[in-house]
């Protein structure tokens, strides 16, 4: 049976050859006898697997596993493992399903190990720490940390599971004061491909004990092996926040303001920075009836826990001198907390689905959601470059950034699968050009199956050889992901999402 995805390509076929229906049966079999599983903990259906687990939030062509299970615990997930190892089953681990780039999409069949019921949350307040399951929702793991008056930094502009946020290395929109993924998180326990749970680290400020598997697992989307629980920094709560809202002539004059005061030294009350071109903000003019001007505009937040806010207005005019000497700044304003600063960012945040709704003719339209970044030096030319591409091929251009990290995402609209291959065109040049000019694939999407074939030249052949050893040398029998992340594996993948 197939089926059609966003873009209009078939499913890919990943039911199990005939020679391994035995082999797929006795895991089941044991997986089944493991543990008094619920309706919704072990899944056979053919129809809900094709629902819920056989696709994303990206383009990419859906695949429907053999099964899917849903532990509560880090040692059921252990033992699931442990089966599968025993079978050489693949498995592919998933959280909450909102990955852009297919990391998620079992293409090689087996079983789907879902990490949503991996819910618990243990605060230390007395060490600014958090030990959280992987099914945990960024939301979710945000108002229970505020109740005790700390603050988790990392801010995805969607609201994954933190194990989905950490295998991808995805980020957000606080990463200007509070760092990224990476930096907030400092310990793991992880299940082995042979099914074994450990720790990568203890929770010390430092430590030279050996290397560093924290990091090893971070963005490595679920091939070494599944996240079951993290440990992330916490931050005291701010309770003051004010705002601003700055216009230019071009994209480029706003990308060039942003990235001198980032050279001049950014304000430490300064908690957002993030870009709208043209485009996007006439989406959301559309979509959010916003009333910005449509034109280029930077959205700033400044946040403080001091009650006179008089370091907010400060920090706000050291921004908007450095703006009008290097940006040619059409406008600027202050916005103090409220209704009007809540809609600016719901539309900043909104970004994705303004772009899939701009345009009443064609009605609600798929969208490519792509992301790249680049050094700061680089910054102004790649998006300068990136909107006149978008001019040439005679297509609205979307453009949201974390633009003071040198991270800017493109949505690109398309509405049949001819168009599809056009927008993907235009993805693909976007992704081409960053590298050229020294950036990476991704800043925070991942690579999953959607942009491995860039990674040869991102990277270079020693550098894949030395990823593709750990890979090997970690998951001998490929089961952890396979196909996914590793330009080695691709020949496990449907050539159509190239």
């Amino acid at each position: 049976m197939t089926s059609k995805t966003r873009s209009g390509k078939s499913e890919f076929e990943v039911a199990p050859f005939a020679a391994r229906q035995a082999q797929y049966k006795a895991c089941l079999d044991e997986i089944a006898a493991l543990h008094k599983w619920g309706k919704k903990e072990f899944i056979t259906d053919q129809v809900e697997l094709r629902k819920n687990y056989s696709i994303d939030k990206s383009s990419h062509i859906p695949a429907v596993p053999a099964a899917a299970v849903a532990p509560s615990t880090a040692e059921l997930v252990a033992k699931i493992v442990q089966i599968c190892a025993k079978h050489k089953v693949p498995m592919t681990p998933r959280g909450a399903g909102t990955g852009l780039e297919g990391g998620a999409v079992p293409y090689a069949g087996g079983i789907v190990i879902d990490t949503n019921n991996l819910k618990w949350i243990k605060i230390d307040k007395e060490n600014s720490c958090v030990w959280v399951g992987a099914g945990v929702r960024k939301t979710a793991l945000n108002r229970a940390v505020q109740k005790e008056g700390l603050l988790f930094g990392a801010d995805p502009s969607s609201n994954p599971c933190v194990g989905g946020m950490v295998s991808t290395s995805g980020s957000g929109m606080c990463t200007l004061k509070y760092g990224t993924t990476r930096e907030n998180v400092l310990s793991l326990r992880v299940v082995t491909p042979q099914g074994e749970l450990f720790q990568t680290r203890q929770v010390v400020r430092k430590s030279s004990a050996g290397l560093e598997l924290t990091a090893l697992y971070i963005g490595s989307e679920g091939t070494l092996g599944i996240i079951t629980e993290v440990c992330f920094r916490l931050f005291p709560d701010t309770k003051y926040r004010a705002g601003g809202v700055a216009t230019f002539t071009t994209t480029e004059d706003a990308v060039k303001a942003v990235v001198a005061m980032k050279q001049q030294g950014v304000p430490h009350t300064l908690l957002r920075c993030e870009l709208l071109n043209k485009g996007a903000v006439a989406g959301s003019n559309k979509v959010y009836k916003t009333q910005l001007e449509e034109t280029a505009t930077v959205l700033l937040e400044f946040v403080t826990n001091d009650p006179s806010r008089r370091d907010l207005y400060k920090d706000y005019q050291t921004v908007v001198k450095v703006f009008k000497q290097h940006g040619k700044t059409r406008k600027m304003r202050y916005l103090k907390d409220g209704k009007e600063m809540d809609s600016v960012w719901d539309a900043r945040r909104g970004c994705h689905y303004s772009s899939m709704k701009c345009d009443k003719a064609k009605g609600t339209q798929q969208v490519i959601s792509t992301d790249v970044c680049v050094p700061l030096t680089a910054l102004a030319q790649a998006v300068s470059d990136t909107e006149e591409d978008f001019v040439k091929n005679n297509r609205p251009c979307f453009i949201c950034a974390h633009i003071s990290d040198g991270n800017y995402h493109t949505l690109i609209p398309y509405s049949d699968p001819a168009d599809f291959v056009k927008a993907r065109a235009l993805e693909q040049a976007m992704v081409r050009r960053a590298v050229k000019m020294g950036g990476t694939v991704s800043g925070e999407h991942g690579v999953g199956v959607g942009k491995v074939h860039h990674l040869l030249s991102e990277h270079g052949e020693v550098h894949l050889n030395t990823q593709e050893s750990i890979k090997k040398a970690l998951d001998p029998d490929n089961i952890m992901n396979p196909g996914c992340f590793y330009p080695c594996q691709q020949k496990l993948l449907p050539t159509a999402h190239l």
